[in-house]
């Protein structure tokens, strides 16, 4: 389970990380070509929702600090909307995960963490 309410961790022990923002909201695609979700994997279409993030690692050489300076800039991450909603919604409640992992596994292992029973809540047809 990857699913954590801590985020202690050792910069020197990660290879890369991610920002998020505080005010992070759902935006177009805007790139040359799709993007694939980091999480469930699906491609997103150009001009479909998404969120979006931007990746770093420490440089790993002297050159590459005098070129780049203490972070390196990685290709963006993207997650969908579907999955996008999963984070903002474990985001807000200060939950930490591995960004990479399939956050429908995260948002089960919350489920089962707090005894949420999603199938109370759907909506019953009434049969005619």
């Amino acid at each position: 389970m990857s699913l954590s309410c801590s985020c202690d961790y050792d910069p020197d022990s990660v290879s890369w990380w991610y920002l998020c923002p505080s005010d992070i909201n759902f935006t177009p695609l805007k790139t040359s070509k799709r993007k694939r979700c980091c999480s469930c994997k699906i491609l997103i279409n150009i001009n479909n929702s998404c969120l979006s993030f931007s990746r770093y690692r420490a440089a790993r050489s002297d050159i590459e600090e005098r070129i780049f300076g203490d972070e390196v800039r990685l290709s963006d991450w993207y997650l969908c909307e579907s999955c996008g909603e999963i984070f903002l919604n474990l985001n807000v409640l200060e939950y930490c995960y591995y960004m990479g992992d399939d956050l429908r596994e995260n948002l089960q292992d919350y489920w089962d963490l707090t005894g949420f029973n999603p199938a109370k809540y759907e909506l019953k047809l009434l049969e005619t």
